[in-house]
């Protein structure tokens, strides 16, 4: 198959078996996401990619190895295209979402692409080593390097991102005491120190000797966040005890 089938275009079979589907189990929201479900296997079947591109251009994709072609005849949604040697498609548990991986196994291309015939939509987005270097944490897996893209350096700065990402979010929940607010606290300090420790790695197999080019956040300073914070253990008065702890506040 070169092109998933177009569902915004019933003929009357077709909307007799969807009806007659919507009359089964799960009714008519369970035959959408088995439509849904069914598109996203025609896509990672398929030899197309979305025409609509975020977080770069054609030119991205061609300077990646794509070789771009023309939009598919009566469905420009999607338009032809080869992939760079070695690069394959991946589905996920989600049947809006697949992935387009390199020849060593990352994800460099997002691609959405809800099939559902009454709101029918595609786009694709280009991966940076910041995404990458974020999907990694989350499946606490350590990140492939590369001399190109994913440099020890450039995957550094994308941790050391990641981490101000977490710290932030960490000063909205440090101080609230329900089930959640501690649930996300907890999370949000493994990844704090799940970025330092990549970080860490980086500098020390990249043969830095010197300190690290940026501080990095304590995940129990008990400020909640400040800024300070660098490695650990962190030097604060908010770790100093209460008289330290007022001292800050004042």
């Amino acid at each position: 198959m070169s092109s998933p089938r177009d569902t915004s275009k019933f003929n009357t079979t077709d909307a007799l078996l969807f009806f007659a589907e919507a009359m089964g189990t799960g009714g008519t929201s369970g035959a959408i996401e088995r439509q849904e479900k069914q598109a996203q296997v025609e896509l990672l079947n398929s030899t197309v990619i979305p025409t609509e591109i975020h977080g770069g251009t054609e030119a991205d994709l061609t300077a990646l190895g794509f070789k771009l072609g023309a939009a598919v005849e009566g469905d420009p949604l999607f338009r032809h295209a080869e992939l760079p040697a070695g690069w394959t498609r991946e589905g996920s548990d989600h049947a809006m979402w697949s992935y387009l991986l390199d020849e060593q196994g990352r994800r460099r291309c997002s691609v959405f692409f809800k099939g559902a015939f009454y709101d029918r939509k595609a786009d694709m987005g280009i991966e940076t080593v910041y995404s990458y270097v974020g999907h990694c944490l989350s499946e606490k897996t350590a990140p492939v390097l590369d001399d190109v893209w994913a440099t020890p350096k450039a995957v550094r700065a994308a941790a050391a991102g990641q981490l101000a990402r977490s710290a932030k979010s960490l000063e909205m929940y440090a101080h609230r005491t329900d089930d959640y607010g501690r649930e996300r606290t907890a999370e949000l300090k493994a990844e704090i120190a799940a970025c330092n420790e990549l970080y860490a790695s980086l500098s020390v197999s990249s043969g830095e000797a010197e300190s690290l080019a940026e501080p990095l956040v304590d995940p129990d300073c008990r400020d909640g966040k400040c800024h300070s914070c660098v490695g650990g253990p962190c030097e604060h008065s908010c770790h100093q005890g209460d008289s330290g702890e007022a001292e800050t506040r004042g």
